[in-house]
């Protein structure tokens, strides 16, 4: 063995610096670094499929769960359809017996109805929502063509869905949207209806505007709620928010959730509140001016929705003269104004001048009698006669001292014509409705006395 110096051991030592890992040992660790990462990749592999199972298992669950309310929903309109009360009666369940005899009625109203109406119960569900064991559906019925839309609610028992009384607390998410300067707030159920809110008041704000003149479009809200105990009204802690009742509480008509009968509300409201701001004048009991302006706030609505309001004093003044006399009318109105107001706005010296359509006035003129009489007013009962003649005015009295009968009169008919003396009459031809629902027809003369039209007969 031969003896290494000091120069040729640090030479050995540097080659085996540079030489690198023994590749062996750099072998196996590949080989342990690729079966560490298959079992990584196994394991993950796994873990998804585990996940994706149980996501599987949960969701087959879930439709199975909801699978089960639409087929409850289906056997309860079938036995609807075909008259089965048992099986009808077996899916409804409450604590409350006032509920369960309320189904009974609802159950046997069905009956009556197919014997008097195109009724198809298709029990085709529209949409269904599920909370835990709470349940919520929308049923398609169809009565005469028209369809319509039912909300019930269900609770999951051991035994199954069953039919229950209504939980307006499951009425879905709150939401809000805003259109000008009329904001909407509503629950998911009532989305459709917010939609048709949406479309609809913001033009009866700007309708309305235009004809009372207002400054600004006002700022107002609406508060859709599920509760069959209100009536639509303006809220006691903000002046300015509506409340309406939503119409999926009952069965909703789906090409008309705005009925007629809550436009014709909704729009009195919405007039009402604009004429306010017009002018917030208050009129006097028996004055003319209270005729008048609720005879604005009637033709407004007429505008709004299209539904007639008989509001043909007012319609015909606009439809001759111009919207802009509606406008004058209004802006001008005095407590005590009399019918000359008309004549004012549409730039004429005297009523009798005007080319309009008095069956509203005096429909309205008739009723008063029967409210002063009521106020035992005989002064102011005395001014809707034409006193000068004394056959007209012992008539009058003779009327007044019988007292309110309880009669409501309507004009259907005014033709205009000329007295021996040459005064304008007005004959209006009237249906008479006693209190006890009689009808009979009656025939009354106006004359225009003072400028003024005063009863004659």
């Amino acid at each position: 063995m031969g003896i290494q110096l000091d120069w040729e051991i640090e030479n050995e030592r540097t080659r085996n610096m540079h030489s690198g890992e023994d590749p062996e040992g750099r072998a196996r660790r590949a080989q342990a670094f690729r079966r560490l990462l298959i079992v990584l990749l196994a394991m993950t592999a796994l873990a998804g499929c585990i996940i994706w199972l149980i996501s599987w298992r949960i969701t087959e669950a879930e439709n199975q769960v909801r699978s089960n309310l639409v087929i409850t929903v289906e056997n309860e309109v079938a036995a609807l359809r075909i008259g089965d009360r048992a099986a009808f009666t077996s899916i409804q369940r409450s604590d409350s017996q006032v509920w369960l005899d309320n189904q009974q009625l609802i159950y046997n109203a069905y009956q009556t109805l197919k014997t008097s109406a195109n009724v198809v119960l298709s029990g085709r569900v529209l949409n269904s929502e599920i909370d835990g064991p709470r349940g919520r559906v929308q049923v398609e019925e169809i009565i005469d063509g028209v369809q319509y839309v039912r909300t019930w609610f269900y609770f999951l028992y051991d035994d199954g869905w069953r039919h229950v009384p209504a939980d307006y607390t499951f009425w879905g998410a709150a939401s809000e949207r805003s259109v000008e300067t009329l904001t909407i707030r509503y629950f998911a159920v009532d989305a459709p209806f917010a939609d048709v809110l949406a479309e609809t008041l913001p033009r009866w704000l700007a309708q309305g505007c235009a004809l009372v003149a207002c400054p600004a479009l006002p700022t107002m809200s609406v508060e859709v709620v599920p509760d069959e105990g209100i009536e639509a009204d303006w809220t006691s802690e903000d002046p300015n928010r509506l409340q309406l009742s939503s119409p999926f509480i009952g069965p909703a008509r789906t090409d008309a959730l705005f009925t007629s009968g809550q436009q014709l509300r909704v729009g009195g409201l919405v007039a009402e509140r604009l004429v306010e701001t017009s002018n917030p004048v208050q009129p006097l009991l028996f004055a003319d001016a209270r005729y008048l302006r609720q005879a604005v706030i009637s033709f407004m609505v007429e505008r709004f929705t299209g539904i007639e309001t008989n509001a043909f004093t007012i319609e015909t003044l606009a439809e001759t003269y111009g919207d802009q006399t509606v406008t004058t009318l209004l802006a001008n109105l005095t407590p005590d104004a009399s019918a000359q107001a008309l004549a004012a706005a549409a730039g004429v010296s005297s009523i009798e001048q005007l080319s309009i359509d008095w069956r509203d006035y005096l429909t309205w003129r008739l009723a008063l009698e029967q409210e002063v009489i009521a106020a035992r007013d005989e002064a102011n009962f005395l001014t809707l006669y034409d006193t000068a003649d004394v056959g007209v005015r012992d008539l009058a009295l003779a009327r007044y001292n019988i007292g309110a009968t309880g009669e409501t009169w309507v004009v259907t008919q005014v033709v205009q014509e000329t007295d021996a003396a040459g005064n304008i009459l007005h004959r209006a031809s009237a249906i008479v409705r006693a209190a006890n629902g009689a009808e009979r027809a009656e025939s009354v003369l106006f004359r225009l006395v003072d400028g003024m039209w005063r009863r004659a007969s």
